[in-house]
């Protein structure tokens, strides 16, 4: 009785726990996909590889990806100093990398990927703190049901955001741009920095779609896994008792009775 009494008091609280991990769950996954990104060596150096940087900066790819690696601590770490590769390029010559101002959009990068890495762990630790409370309140196919929900919300933002994307990606990145930035160092010129002849655009439409997918492939997993929960623990409709049959009236109008028989009769 007791039990039950706490479980009515704590209904608005589960509501409360449902709806943040469902919102929670879109957040979670794609930061999380992000910055498993931004932290792969291997990610940066496919970009050098793959997309004729070598050609279009006059640098052999051998120092392009020995840039790479400096490029990634840098983002990564907040504590480490200015971005400031060295590298030698075709005729042998020893250069910066980087202009000023490929320098100073670089420091807005790592301020938006530190902001991010911080809103990652924010979410993982609420979502994880949401499901130990609902399972902690005796609400595992609750939990259930808001991690499917939230998969679907998932795909949902996927979809909308992929959709707006194919309609024209350089419109789509360069409104992301205007968003994320609050000034206009993101614009630069292909013929001339070597940032963006590291990382085209071309890359970017390209990487985009691989961490869309990645994380639609997660929150399918999440929606099934949780779905099949559901499926196979939902409370099973009970039989009703069967109804008593009611027995005839039992007929007290009195009979005639018979004589006893007679002994003479089984006597030839």
């Amino acid at each position: 009785m007791f039990a039950e009494r706490v479980r009515q008091d704590l209904g608005p609280l589960r509501i409360v726990l449902i709806g943040a991990f469902i919102l929670l769950v879109p957040i979670a996954l794609v930061t999380s996909t992000i910055r498993l990104a931004i932290s792969e060596t291997d990610v940066y150096d496919y970009a050098v590889r793959n997309y004729g940087a070598e050609k279009a900066s006059d640098i052999p790819e051998s120092e392009l990806l020995k840039a790479n690696q400096e490029i990634r601590h840098y983002l990564n770490d907040p504590d480490s100093g200015p971005l400031a590769p060295q590298v030698v390029n075709s005729a042998g010559e020893t250069e910066t990398l980087f202009n000023a101002r490929e320098t100073a959009h670089m420091a807005d990068v790592r301020s938006l990927v530190q902001l991010m890495f911080k809103a990652q762990v924010l979410a993982v630790a609420l979502a994880l703190t949401a499901a130990v409370l609902m399972v902690a309140l005796g609400s595992v196919r609750a939990l259930a049901a808001a991690a499917l929900y939230g998969s679907v919300l998932t795909l949902a933002v996927l979809g909308l955001t992929g959709a707006v994307a194919m309609i024209g990606f350089e419109a789509f990145w360069d409104r992301f741009h205007g968003i994320a930035f609050t000034n206009n160092l993101w614009e630069l010129n292909p013929r001339r920095d070597h940032l963006i002849q590291m990382y085209p655009e071309a890359f970017w439409q390209d990487a985009t779609t691989v961490i869309g997918g990645f994380i639609a492939l997660q929150a399918a997993a999440l929606g099934i896994i949780s779905g099949l929960y559901l499926l196979f623990t939902r409370p099973r409709a009970q039989t009703a008792p069967p109804e008593p049959r009611e027995l005839p009236e039992r007929d007290h109008t009195p009979r005639p009775r018979l004589a006893p028989p007679n002994p003479r009769h089984y006597v030839r």
